[in-house]
């Protein structure tokens, strides 16, 4: 099978993914998802090799080896996000299947190996033959999409335990193919999304410290019109009047209306200043645990990083005008949850049915809000696996049909 080079490594943050070919594509793609992969494996080998070494120097390597993985894992999540979505096309989708099928087969023979080899008689060699069964895996997606370091690894995996079979046996064999393995898979991962990093178009710079609130007049024309939508979880409808491309990423603003016994349950957003204007009804707040009621011509500000939640227990909807400074992505987050609730994907509370789901909005948004019925701290845990988990998968954190644009 022949597919066009990617330019691999040398790649920049100018190349527009919508203008590469599939297999270019697809090279930034297996780097990430495969990188993330790689991480897993190396800290399984790692592992592996340190149980086989007794006393101190064991422990030394099982934390040597969780402060590397741990590090890795946390570079690629923060400086990888949005570097290699999915491509599409007749072309890619083949280029996926074989992705697939040779993932399949590296998987199947990861298990039928060491079954041949303690059958002949050679226990000692599980562990190599499991590690062989990933260089061909990696020289074939060199094939396939042209990863020139996936070559170099390919060989290594597939030519190293051989080697290392023939000349050792028992701890000293389990150790030197863990450690081996483990630091060769590793150093490919984090080579990877180090090229994926310089691909990653730089974050705006945030907004000064202002000494007043911005001006900008709610008259000023948005480059687009927006259809009202409405998240029954938390009982609002949200119509934006103005986005990040009107004012360069400075505040997005949306018309509110809560519903009676509406309930936007307690949340942060960690990097944004809210700030309501009650235009009719009474809303109910609490900010930092403190209760406060907001009628018309009253304006509640929160600053980020401060719990909040805003209830309406009146017989009466509440209108009013609600902004988010800087913008980021707050627009495409309320979309997302509250189109994920009207493709019934959900929970009557609004949580996401699918774990994976979950993990893909919820991490992919985390900038813009976080609830705190979870400690922060556990969600940091159990978001990322989520989030890696759903990339192999294809879960979005976000579909363009749940735009509200007209």
């Amino acid at each position: 099978m022949t597919t066009q080079p990617t330019a691999s490594t040398t790649e920049t943050a100018a190349a527009n993914a919508a203008e590469l070919t599939p297999a270019a594509a697809w090279s930034r793609r297996v780097r990430r998802i495969g990188g993330f992969i790689q991480t897993a494996f190396a800290a399984l080998w790692l592992a592996r090799a340190s149980l086989a070494i007794v006393g101190r120097a064991g422990d030394v390597l099982v934390a040597a080896s969780a402060v590397a993985v741990a590090g890795v894992l946390a570079y690629a999540i923060k400086a990888t996000a949005g570097t290699a979505p999915r491509p599409h096309g007749p072309q890619a989708s083949r280029i996926e299947r074989s992705v697939t099928i040779a993932t399949v087969i590296e998987l199947a023979a990861a298990f039928v190996l060491p079954v041949v080899v303690i059958a002949a008689g050679h226990p000692g060699w599980v562990l190599p033959s499991i590690v062989i069964t990933i260089g061909p895996l990696l020289l074939w997606l060199d094939h396939l999409v042209h990863i020139p370091r996936y070559r170099l690894t390919g060989w290594a995996l597939t030519a190293g335990p051989v080697i290392l079979a023939a000349t050792m046996s028992g701890p000293a064999l389990a150790v030197t193919t863990g450690i081996a393995a483990g630091v060769l898979l590793l150093g490919t991962a984090a080579a990877g999304f180090q090229d994926l990093a310089a691909l990653r178009p730089a974050r705006p710079p945030r907004p000064a410290p202002r000494e007043g609130p911005m001006i900008m007049s709610q008259e000023d024309s948005p480059t687009a019109s927006f259809r009202p939508f409405f998240n029954p979880a938390t009982g609002e409808w949200i119509t934006y009047t103005a986005i990040a491309e009107d004012n360069d990423g400075q505040l997005v603003r949306f018309n509110w209306r809560s519903v009676p016994s509406g309930v936007i349950p307690e949340h942060i957003h960690p990097r944004q200043e809210e700030r309501f204007t009650i235009l009719a009804g009474q809303a109910h707040f609490t900010l930092n645990g403190e209760k406060h009621v907001a009628g018309p011509g009253q304006t509640i500000v929160v600053p980020a990083g401060v719990p909040h939640s805003v209830a309406n227990p009146g017989p009466a909807q509440i209108d009013g005008i609600v902004e988010r400074r800087p913008a980021l992505q707050a627009k495409e987050f309320h979309e997302a949850v509250a189109g994920l609730v009207a493709d019934g994907k959900t929970t009557p509370a609004g949580a996401p049915k699918n774990p994976l789901q979950l993990g893909a909005t919820f991490w992919h948004f985390r900038h813009e809000s976080r609830v705190t019925s979870t400690p922060i701290w556990v969600q940091n845990l159990m978001l990322p696996p989520l989030w890696a988990l759903a990339k192999v998968f294809g879960v979005r954190p976000y579909h363009h049909h749940w735009d509200s644009r007209i």
